[in-house]
């Protein structure tokens, strides 16, 4: 729509007088919490929907809790890309400068990192036995209660908060509350601390088993490229997990836990013949790819081939028990019936396939009424880390990690509030946090970047277009300028020899191969530069010399 329509149409819009929404005669029972606003009549806070209700949560910052039935309940099916989630699948974002978690209603969660190329570390896909990551298991020996959400527990909430994800479950007398974050700031950790409450009339011994799946499944575009010569783009899912189980597991013991690494086994002939054919394809500069691939360096590459190291520890106590082999520890039982809570975890390191995963065991004797916490640090390490600096760091004080975050996202960003309207300080505060919370590091062009996500990155693979992320991070050039200054920094790297910036990234550094080339790239290039140096008169930026590939 051009300038004079939209002002024709705002003329329309005036001379019929559109009736405004007048806020104040709507005004009732308004609470001074950012989780608060006027009250329907369902008695929830002002915007709240039907799947939940908006709260404060204890450290002054918006949450929301998450009440729906989505086993059961209609209203809960939504249209959602089958590669994606099922249609009753609702997603939360955990995350900080570094990843993203993508946590499901089902109360599993799926850690994202970028470097060398974006993937998820814990593939879910029950039809395989692999169900993500963060979901714990407590037993007694008979009863058995767990953070995954069947539908049919007497009592599972959920609250969706700025940074983490907290399951509380109720049954057998035991309760357990399950809180799942991303620490505030750059590091490449997720944080699960579980608190046990022991509501019975006698004592109990319980065993307390922290499962993370380690099999990863890469966003690769290339997937999807040979689901198109295959004809069938809806295969594309299935090729990336085949591309993922050609890769091997390897576990060693650490103090407090264990670590993975994984080896490339290289690609099948059948892979091979696939890319031979993508091959003739791109030699069509007017076909869906727009003419060849070319990696603009010898570091870029369409997937990763050595995925960074995982790991999972107990921060607080070292572990009763390990195991690896996530197919013997879920057996015929499936998330629901894990067959391996009726004996002690294996301690064997062997496991090298796709059901490979980190569980850790912790014992605990409760009295009646007693309740105990435990901690867990789980992470990669990616270039410029380390495994134990990073497990020292959170093993320091690990109680009061969820605080200090806390603190840190209340601080973050702007704000902004209506006093008659408190819904709008929530409302700034959880887009800033949902916005913030989408950076990772791109390990190719070493500068963060907020992507588009959605099913640019998560389902066709790639990182665009180059205009997105200027869009994006517009906000940060009041409230936290480097960001600014990174994206940008992103934005030039990525310029061709010709002056184009690509439409999007794809892999690790490589421009992604498309016939489309829109016009307005460079122009948002121009226009987020302009409006930083204007709006911080940061004029010294302009004469960094930025080097277009690495060296």
């Amino acid at each position: 729509m051009d300038r004079r329509k939209f002002l024709g149409m705002v003329g329309v819009g005036v001379s019929q007088k559109f009736a405004l929404p007048k806020f104040a005669s709507v005004l009732h029972n308004v609470s001074p919490s950012l989780g608060d606003g006027p009250l329907g009549k369902s008695g929830k806070a002002y915007g709240s929907g039907h799947f939940g209700e908006w709260i404060t949560d204890p450290f002054g910052l918006p949450a929301y809790k998450y009440t729906c039935n989505q086993v059961t309940d209609p209203k809960a099916i939504s249209p959602v890309h089958k590669e994606w989630r099922f249609a009753s699948d609702h997603t939360h974002q955990v995350g900080n400068d570094r990843l993203v978690a993508a946590v499901s209603n089902y109360g599993y969660v799926q850690v994202r990192q970028d470097e060398g190329s974006p993937k998820f570390l814990n593939d879910y896909c029950p039809e395989k036995g692999r169900y993500g990551a963060g979901v714990g298991f407590l037993t007694d020996g008979n009863a058995v209660l767990s953070t995954y959400y069947p539908g049919t527990a007497d009592s599972f909430e959920r609250i969706l908060g700025e940074g983490y994800f907290k399951k509380t479950v109720k049954g057998h007398q035991y309760e357990i509350e399950q809180t799942i974050l991303a620490p505030f700031g750059d590091d490449p950790v997720v944080v699960s601390m579980v608190k046990i409450t022991n509501h019975g009339s006698s004592a109990a011994d319980l065993r307390w088993v922290e499962y993370w799946g380690s099999q990863n499944i890469q966003f690769s575009f290339r997937s999807g490229m040979e689901a198109q010569i295959l004809g069938d783009a809806t295969k594309g899912a299935a090729l990336r997990r085949a591309f993922s189980e050609r890769f091997s597991h390897k576990f060693e013991k650490l103090p407090n836990g264990l670590s993975e690494t994984q080896t490339f086994l290289g690609r099948t002939p059948q892979d091979e013949a696939m890319w031979q054919k993508l091959e003739v394809a791109m030699k069509d500069p007017l076909g869906p790819f727009g003419g060849h691939i070319h990696e603009s360096s010898p570091q870029a590459s369409m997937e990763d081939l050595t995925p960074p190291p995982t790991f999972l520890v107990s921060l607080d106590a070292p572990p009763d028990g390990f195991a690896t082999d996530s197919a013997s520890f879920f057996g015929a039982g499936g998330i629901e019936h894990p067959a391996a809570l009726s004996a002690k975890l294996s301690n064997d390191l062997t496991s090298t396939g796709p059901a490979s995963a980190l569980l850790l065991e912790r014992h605990l004797h409760l009295k009646p009424n007693e309740s105990r916490t435990i901690c867990f640090l789980y992470g990669y390490v990616p270039e410029g880390f380390k495994a134990e600096a990073l497990i020292k760091k959170y093993s320091a004080d690990p109680a009061g990690i969820l605080a200090r975050s806390s603190a840190q996202w209340k601080k973050e960003g702007l704000r902004f509030s209506v006093p008659s309207e408190p819904w709008v300080d929530r409302e700034i505060s959880w887009h800033n946090y949902y916005l913030r919370s989408s950076m990772t590091y791109d390990s190719y062009f070493r500068e963060h970047i907020i992507s588009q996500g959605h099913v640019y990155q998560y389902i066709m693979g790639f990182q665009g277009a180059g205009r997105d992320p200027l869009q994006h991070t517009m906000p940060y050039i009041f409230s936290n300028p480097g960001i600014v200054k990174e994206i940008i920094r992103y934005t030039l790297k990525e310029i061709q020899p010709d002056g184009s910036i690509p439409y999007g990234i794809v892999g690790s550094g490589v421009p992604m191969p498309s016939a489309f080339d829109p016009g307005d790239q460079e122009m948002w290039l121009l226009w987020t530069t302009a409006e930083y140096v204007l709006a911080t008169r940061d004029k010294k930026f302009l004469d960094e010399k930025i080097i277009p590939y690495p060296n």
